[in-house]
């Protein structure tokens, strides 16, 4: 082995890397990326590989099922052995479990309940939790769904939407008032998640009840899709709007340690 870049859809990390590996991979995220059978040529221009070498590489992928090759075109698709594998990883696979140590380092860091929330419709999620210490605690149902619109976790998820996918949302559910501070117009609703993507960060300051406040910020895998949001919520009297903003820069700083550990690198080119 040697110490190297390593492509990884696409984008370049450090770190010791098997060359040949590493090109095998690009080779099926390419695929992946490509979504349509795909001759040798085409291949090897966007892998950036001799054809020599791409057809050693895939005759090897070929051999464990993970790339087939139409007999008749002689082009190349994504194989049967990656289903095998990605039935395999999703049952392996706990989001709450892998990412509940960061749960904890939040809630040790600040105090107040930490928890981790996934898109679920037109509906965020909470699926992990680690509940504060304190007496007077926020302690979000694990499991209820709540508003995208006025909750810190569903502003993040729904930053990450596509504008149809947004105007959709809006027109079919609405804009809920749940407190005098919630947010129910679509264009400033639309304003705030820009800031949320400008920041990082998204704030819910007693819009989903009076006494509440939360931060939160979002969880990135391999691809830099946001596939979830971790949070802190307590209550106004510790959670003020200066602690707040404070506590911004921790929730973001172990979301980029969890986004790292699913692979997410931030800044890579």
């Amino acid at each position: 082995m040697e110490k190297e870049n390593a492509l990884v859809e696409g984008k370049k990390f450090s770190g010791p890397v098997v060359r040949s590996l590493d090109k095998a991979l690009q080779v099926l995220y390419l695929l992946a990326e490509v979504n349509q059978d795909i001759e040798l040529g085409k291949l090897a221009a966007r892998a950036e590989l001799p054809k020599s070498t791409l057809v050693r590489l895939l005759a090897t992928l070929k051999g464990r099922g993970f790339v087939y090759q139409d007999p008749d075109t002689r082009r190349y698709r994504l194989g049967w052995g990656l289903i095998y594998l990605g039935k395999a990883a999703e049952q392996q696979f706990n989001l709450g479990k892998v990412l509940r140590p960061f749960l904890e380092q939040l809630a040790r860091e600040t105090g107040e309940t930490a928890s981790l929330a996934v898109l679920d419709g037109e509906h965020a999620v909470y699926i992990e939790q680690v509940v504060s210490q304190n007496v007077i605690k926020g302690i979000p149902p694990t499991g209820s769904k709540l508003d995208l619109h006025c909750t810190a976790v569903g502003k993040v998820l729904l930053s990450s939407l596509s504008k149809e996918t947004f105007e959709r949302l809006v027109h079919e559910h609405g804009l809920p008032r749940r407190t005098a501070n919630t947010i129910v117009d679509p264009v400033e609703l639309c304003k705030e998640l820009a800031r949320v993507r400008e920041q990082g960060y998204a704030l819910d300051n007693e819009e989903t009840e009076p006494g509440g406040r939360c931060v939160a910020a979002p969880i990135r895998d391999v691809q830099g899709r946001v596939i979830a949001a971790i949070s802190i919520t307590g209550p106004t009297t510790r959670l003020t709007l200066e602690r707040l903003r404070e506590y911004a820069a921790v929730v973001q700083r172990i979301a980029a340690l969890a986004s790292s550990a699913l692979g997410y690198r931030d800044g890579a080119c």
